[in-house]
């Protein structure tokens, strides 16, 4: 039935078929469940696609049955070591699952899961261990282990697992808050440790890591890398921006005037009137930046000409008002 559906609806009935036409009674099966380690189900070379999802299968069925032996000889013979692992450990056979990960433990995710039930189970200096041996495998749960790996070894006092394990998670997936944690757990070390994770970070090109270098760079107060940062993006999150004008206005109020009067005029000059405020909020950016120029008189003359040019804009005009509100208080502030 299942062949006859397969040819008239163009689906892929695989593993199903597959399934019905080895049983539990297929003969290879049998001797690889009894302990004939010299069995595979499959050659190499025609292991198909769907062969682990069929073993895990297998495996649900058995673990239901409580046959655990045939369940580990399975997942051995099978190459299913996050299966076979987290097994032995589940029954209490703790021996033998360090033993065992010592060769079979080859990726990220079977230490993962094999420290998880080891915890859980509270084999704690066992779980670290593991977590330890496995932090640096292979794998696409490295940060997720490494961070889990951190929380865990500073909750033991291991202070040096931890630190190792956040810097670990850093290199995985950049952010701001896994860099003070790592600045926090290296104490004295931190200046010998700041650097690489500095160089980690400006060579990292996923997108998603620009927020964390313009938090970063502007903790450090790196002013020219996080506007660097931010100008390498035709567009970025007004808020990140702002953040990064504030605190380049002392330093760079240059480059502040130029990038915030390009933001305000493309506003002004479409009409946006929803949007009004939002030029208007980068317009105070020009004009302290002016202002910390001592270029007072330049802001003035360019206000005048965009009064010139919007006077007709009511909306836009009645929110320039603001800007003389601005003034007073900067000047103030550069009295004092």
């Amino acid at each position: 039935m299942l062949e006859s559906w397969q040819d008239e609806i163009a689906a892929d009935f695989g593993m199903s078929l597959e399934a019905l036409k080895q049983g539990w009674n297929y003969e290879p099966l049998q001797q690889i469940m009894v302990g004939d380690t010299s069995i595979k189900l499959w050659q190499e070379n025609t292991r198909p696609d769907f062969a682990d999802d069929l073993i895990s299968i297998r495996l649900d069925f058995l673990e239901r049955q409580n046959r655990y032996t045939e369940y580990l000889n399975l997942a051995f013979s099978e190459g299913m070591m996050q299966q076979y692992l987290t097994k032995l450990a589940t029954l209490g056979r703790i021996d033998e699952a360090m033993s065992a990960a010592k060769t079979q433990m080859d990726n990220a995710e079977t230490a993962f899961a094999l420290a998880m039930v080891l915890r859980d189970d509270g084999y704690l200096s066992e779980a670290l261990g593991i977590a330890r041996s496995g932090l640096h495998l292979p794998g696409n749960c490295t940060y997720e282990f490494a961070t889990w790996t951190s929380d865990f070894a500073g909750g033991m006092g291991d202070t040096s697992t931890a630190l190792n394990a956040s810097m670990v998670a850093f290199e995985a997936k950049p952010s701001f808050r896994d860099y003070q944690k790592v600045e926090n757990l290296a104490a004295e070390a931190w200046l010998q440790i700041k650097p690489d994770l500095l160089e980690i970070l400006r060579e990292s090109e996923n997108w998603y890591v620009k927020s964390a270098k313009v938090d970063i760079f502007l903790h450090e107060e790196l002013i020219d890398e996080a506007i660097a940062t931010i100008s390498s993006d035709s567009y970025y999150a007004s808020e990140s921006l702002e953040r990064v004008m504030d605190v380049a206005i002392p330093h760079r109020p240059d480059w502040v005037i130029a990038k915030a009067r390009q933001l305000a005029e493309d506003i002004m000059n479409r009409g946006k009137a929803d949007r009004y405020d939002n030029a208007v909020r980068w317009l105070k950016k020009v004009k302290a930046a002016y202002v910390q120029l001592g270029k007072q008189s330049e802001w003035s003359a360019y206000r005048a000409e965009l009064e010139n040019i919007h006077g007709r804009k009511r909306k836009l005009m009645e929110l320039f008002k603001g800007l003389n509100k601005l003034g007073a208080a900067l000047l103030v502030r550069q009295e004092m």
